[in-house]
C-alpha cells in the first residue's frame, strides 16, 4: 500500500465514521460534498483520491478539520483553547 493509498483509506474510515454517527446515508455526505454517489462509493473504497475542495467540503459538513480527516489528529471536533480576554474596570 502506497502512503497516498493508506492516506485515502485513513480518510474514508474518518468519513464514514462521522456518516455513521449521524445517521445519514451515502448521499447526504455524496451532496454535501458537490459529488456524485457513484464517485463518493469510488473514494470511499479506494478507487480514487479525495480532492482537496472535498475535503474541506466535508469537515465544513461534519463540522470536523481537515486535519482529522487526513488522520493529523485524533480530536474529532475543534477544541476551543483560547482563554477569555482580562476584564478591566
Amino acid at each position: 500500500m502506497t502512503q497516498v493509498d493508506k492516506q485515502n483509506s485513513i480518510t474514508a474510515e474518518r468519513v464514514e465514521y462521522l456518516r455513521n454517527m449521524r445517521h445519514l446515508k451515502q448521499n447526504e455526505v455524496a451532496k454535501a460534498a458537490a459529488m456524485s454517489d457513484s464517485l463518493y462509493s469510488h473514494k470511499i473504497h479506494g478507487r480514487t483520491q479525495f480532492m482537496p475542495e472535498e475535503l474541506r467540503a466535508l469537515a465544513d459538513f461534519f463540522n470536523t478539520s481537515v486535519d482529522y480527516l487526513m488522520g493529523r489528529t485524533l480530536e474529532p471536533w475543534p477544541v476551543d483553547n483560547t482563554q477569555p480576554e482580562e476584564v478591566t474596570a
